[in-house]
């Protein structure tokens, strides 16, 4: 039978993430059904597009994020279906959620990115 959890902000302990999206503390407090954990993001960081088998559920605890385009402060929560790709960046300030999926950990899947360049400028009619 499952038990109680609580977890006070002086027992959060963050380390080096390994997974995919790179660039990220985490600390997991339960590792499957549900899978929780902290994630924390350092100012300036990006997590390229990508996406995860299981559904999630994030709630934004300190700082704040861009999460597809639109920006989330502390208290905002964000639910994104199995499958569907997200991206997000922290500005000047790094931001920490709590995720859950209500299953395990799930696959995640990275999806592919084109990165910008600048362009020789064309001039359409002009002479070569």
């Amino acid at each position: 039978m499952p038990k109680t959890m609580i977890v006070t902000e002086k027992q959060i302990s963050l380390s080096p993430s390994t997974g995919k999206v790179g660039g990220l503390e985490s600390m997991h407090l339960m590792p499957n059904c549900p899978y929780v954990v902290y994630l924390d993001s350092k100012a300036h960081h990006y997590a390229r597009v990508h996406s995860h088998s299981e559904p999630e559920i994030m709630v934004v605890v300190t700082g704040r994020m861009i999460f597809n385009g639109v920006w989330c402060g502390v208290g905002s929560v964000i639910h994104v279906p199995a499958n569907e790709e997200y991206w997000y960046a922290t500005g000047d300030e790094r931001c920490m959620v709590v995720l859950a999926r209500f299953g395990d950990r799930g696959v995640i899947t990275l999806a592919r990115e084109e990165p910008a360049f600048e362009s020789e400028h064309v001039v359409i009619g002009a002479p070569h």
